[in-house]
């Protein structure tokens, strides 16, 4: 491949696309090769992720012809992003201060991530800098995966970088403040851009959220409710339009798009509240999601500003062997944006592992180390005699050390195990304290949990249940997501397992008795989960369901983690 071309790869949280690009004569860009796989985005399989990209990128860069070097993509929910100003940093210092910002803003030991930051301002008198991270077991595995395949990662970007990189090359003319939301599975990026400025936020509301409603609501497992959903909303399915599985999809999808609307106005009046721009002029919308039905004219309608779909192919020419990627538009704004960062010479912005890093830098100077080696080699031909004659004796010497050292290793082996032996015995003890100090805390939890449904008024619990966890799960399985606890390295305290609470109720609407719930009623709702979210005995609330459907009452369904340091 010619040092012009470029392998973008694009994994996202459904899908891998690989794309191979190269520069006109013109400058433009040229997408030569392109394949794309979806596969099972539910994350009860998050675990598998890594595995799942790379069987799906070995297919599609088997068609696309694509192997070598080439530049990756991290997912939304797996990248932590955040927006920093600081005075005006000479350059020099600029990298030291920066990582002390990194270690006040990215809640994870920086051993534990990889970092990096971007430029967005720099007037003399601050500077604003935007960090973005991912943990470093998420960004090896990638790696490893793919390398397996023949493709060898030089760069890893967080799609969101991707995602305003795209927009500035396609869309050059635009400078006004406009708002780019990329809709996903498993994440939503709201990039609010305003000249050469931009901000980004990730909310986890994206297509999965529709997934789920589904299966909730058709008590189907998450896989059917996806191949209905994307029937139903791509208009590939033979079912009556009064179907109740048509009629939940719909539901569904409208409840996304109302939950969506809510979310960008709260995000615009934070952005707007934060810097200072203008409320956006156009409301550009990619990724999967955006191909809901009506999705951009209830956008448009309730926020009242003009609503496009983002086209990330404007500017790029399309050859005859990647024709089929304008089938696919929806879903290329992050693999166009990996192409024009690489292409345009841009900083070098990456999340790629340090060991990896290393060892490409290694293999750059690898022709200087080999001729270095060859002269080493001759320089030292006449010496080896001596040396061979020092290493003889040095071996002797080596013997006799030995002997007398065995009997010091045996006493060494028998100090090793009395010291495991007692960190054994330390951690029984830790164990029975904890029970000790934990046998209260069953009361204060129903004495907290009274509390809290009382201050919320007209509702009452039908269910707790105690959902005990499976065999080795841990706290740090437990959290989920990109950022969940880190595995227990090796020779700490073993993971409090953590317990869950399966919580089930009811809400009186007592304004409307006959019809529908009210949105009051579904922010009552929200604020007593957000009230148990703040107890000291629980970490957070999970899987939360809804179901209006009984006039006059609102039932509702979740679960509790509870927090490892208040263990139930």
């Amino acid at each position: 491949m010619s040092s012009s071309r470029v392998l973008a790869v694009d994994s996202g949280a459904g899908h891998v696309s690989c794309g191979v690009f190269d520069s006109a004569k013109n400058g433009r860009l040229v997408l030569e090769q392109f394949a794309l796989e979806s596969f099972n985005p539910d994350a009860a399989i998050e675990s598998q992720w890594s595995d799942l990209v790379a069987q799906s990128l070995a297919a599609a860069a088997k068609r696309a012809g694509a192997s070598g070097a080439a530049i990756l993509s991290v997912p939304g929910h797996h990248t932590l992003t955040k927006f920093v100003k600081t005075p005006a940093i000479d350059k020099t210092k600029r990298d030291k201060v920066l990582q002390f910002e990194a270690q006040q803003n990215i809640p994870y030991p920086l051993s534990e991530v990889v970092w990096d930051y971007q430029v967005i301002n720099d007037d003399g008198l601050d500077l604003e800098v935007m960090l973005a991270a991912v943990k470093l077991d998420v960004a090896e595995a990638l790696c490893h995966s793919v390398r397996t395949l023949g493709v060898s990662p030089v760069a890893v970007a967080p799609s969101t970088l991707a995602l305003y990189r795209a927009f500035k090359y396609n869309y050059p003319e635009v400078a006004g403040s406009v708002l780019v939301v990329n809709i996903g599975a498993r994440s939503t990026n709201l990039l609010f851009i305003d000249g050469a400025r931009f901000f980004i936020r990730t909310i986890s509301l994206a297509g999965n959220s529709v997934t789920q409603s589904v299966a909730d609501e058709l008590k189907q497992d998450f896989s059917h409710a996806e191949g209905l959903k994307l029937q139903v909303l791509g208009g590939t399915s033979d079912l009556p339009e009064a179907s109740p599985a048509r009629t939940c999809v719909q539901n569904a999808a409208q409840a996304f798009i109302g939950r969506l609307h809510m979310e960008i106005t709260r995000s615009t009046v934070n952005y707007r509240r934060q810097s200072g721009a203008e409320q956006p002029a156009v409301i550009y919308l990619t990724g999967g999601g955006s191909l809901v039905p009506g999705l951009a004219a209830t956008l448009a309608d309730k926020l009242k500003t003009r609503v496009e779909l983002f086209d990330p192919l404007r500017n790029v020419e399309v050859s005859t062997g990647a024709s089929q990627a304008r089938d696919y538009s929806a879903v290329l704004a992050d693999l166009v944006g990996l192409a024009v960062g690489s292409a345009a010479g841009e900083k070098a912005f990456t999340l790629l592992p340090p060991a990896i890093g290393r060892e490409l830098a290694f293999r750059r100077q690898q022709p200087f180390y080999v001729g270095a080696a060859a002269l080493l080699v001759a320089a030292l031909a006449l010496p080896i005699y001596h040396f061979n004659q020092r290493a003889a004796l040095a071996t002797d010497q080596a013997r006799r050390l030995e002997t007398t050292l065995q009997p010091l290793r045996a006493l060494q082996a028998a100090d090793a195990a009395n010291l495991e032996r007692i960190e054994s015995i330390k951690k029984e003890i830790a164990a029975i304290q904890n029970l000790v100090e934990s046998k209260s805390n069953w009361i204060n939890f129903f004495n907290d949990l009274q509390q809290r449904l009382v201050k919320v008024e007209d509702v009452w619990m039908e269910k707790l249940q105690v959902l005990r966890p499976a065999a080795g799960e841990s706290a740090g399985r437990s959290a989920g997501g990109a950022f969940g606890a880190a595995a227990t390295p090796a020779g700490s305290e073993a993971p409090v397992p953590v317990l869950r609470l399966n919580l089930s109720g009811r809400l009186l609407d007592k304004n409307n008795p006959t019809s529908r719930v009210s949105q009051d009623s579904f922010e009552r709702v929200k604020s007593l989960l957000k009230s148990f979210a703040d107890s000291q005995f629980i970490s957070s609330v999970e899987k939360e369901t809804f179901n209006p459907n009984q006039p006059g009452i609102l039932s509702f369904d979740f679960i509790l983690v509870v927090d490892p340091k208040k263990p139930l």
